[in-house]
């Protein structure tokens, strides 16, 4: 089943599209954590960002993983690892809806390294 299939048909077939591209962000992460060395208590910044934001987030952060999904598909994606990822939804998050990201032109799902670094 290819993007357009799974975008175009039924239901179930978005549901699969979708689970398979959370487990693929997920699978990327985890890659990344382990390549780059992550120690216990580093994790990941998860953020529904805007093509400008996404640019400055790759300027200035290493590794940044990344995925463009349409709004209802990036709002259901964004809880999805947030809630796999262990990490707790802020008030704002718990308001999120597809149109608020459609309003603000959000349509990547990022996620950044959170590295405490000693002084």
């Amino acid at each position: 089943m290819n993007i357009q299939q799974a975008r175009t048909g039924g239901a179930d077939a978005q549901q699969q599209f979708l689970a398979g591209q959370v487990n693929l962000f997920l699978f990327d992460l985890k890659n990344e954590a382990m390549e780059h060395g992550f120690k216990t208590g580093e994790t990941w910044d998860v953020r529904v960002v805007t093509e400008n934001e996404i640019t400055s987030l790759r300027r200035e952060n290493h590794p940044v993983i990344s995925i463009k999904l349409q709004s209802n598909e990036l709002l259901t994606a964004y809880l999805q690892v947030k809630s796999k990822l262990e990490q707790s939804l802020s008030k704002d998050d718990t308001a999120l809806t597809a149109d608020d990201l459609v309003r603000d032109e959000k349509q990547h799902l990022a996620a950044f390294p959170v590295r405490s670094f000693r002084s």
